[in-house]
């Protein structure tokens, strides 16, 4: 068994073969440190996203139900999306909460940062936990975003986990993270509990 540490590989060459403002996709030609060479290895690119878990002024969590046509399917997901060319992440997470739940919020923390696919993606998703959420701003969704706003508590929203309510694999990790923060998993600060 090789116990070395695992080597980068060294791109000779890129080209972008799909550039949309939704997906955009380099081919890359490659070499590997045992010297092989790969011309089609693929990769998709993306300015990243963000997953907003909001704590209502009364410590219920704001969720979106919304049809997403990958999957042909309706999704219970925190309110997300995508990082504009020359956004912030917070700011995005800011943006994207009031665009798609007319919330505006007291405070956004950053939890973590997550890695989606990191064999053939560079997408990564910002965390943020915001608290004293109310529906004060002006609910903005593109034509493309049907969007039900629900309410649950963190207690609800795990179970919904557990059920396979809440499914899409990033928003469990989301989910996770900001709990375990909350000390709704046994190992985070109690003094963050929503109250």
């Amino acid at each position: 068994m090789d116990d070395s540490e695992p080597q980068k590989w060294e791109t000779l060459s890129s080209k972008v073969i799909l550039d949309t403002p939704y997906l955009r996709v380099r081919q890359d030609c490659v070499r590997l440190p045992d010297g092989t060479v790969h011309d089609d290895f693929y990769v998709r690119e993306a300015r990243g996203w963000v997953a907003v878990f909001c704590l209502t002024t009364d410590g219920q969590v704001v969720l979106n139900r919304q049809y997403k046509h990958g999957i042909g399917e309706v999704v219970l997901e925190l309110p997300t999306g995508g990082i504009d060319e020359g956004e912030a992440p917070e700011a995005a997470a800011r943006r994207e909460l009031e665009e798609e739940t007319g919330y505006q919020v007291e405070s956004m923390e950053f939890i973590g940062k997550l890695v989606s696919d990191p064999t053939s993606s560079n997408l990564q998703a910002w965390v943020y936990l915001a608290r004293g959420g109310r529906p004060t701003g002006v609910k903005d969704s593109d034509s493309r975003e049907v969007i039900q706003v629900e309410l649950a508590t963190p207690e609800e929203l795990l179970a919904k986990i557990r059920s396979g309510e809440v499914d899409v694999q990033g928003q469990v990790a989301a989910i996770y993270m900001v709990c375990d923060r909350l000390g709704l998993l046994g190992g985070g600060r109690n003094e963050d509990r929503p109250r």
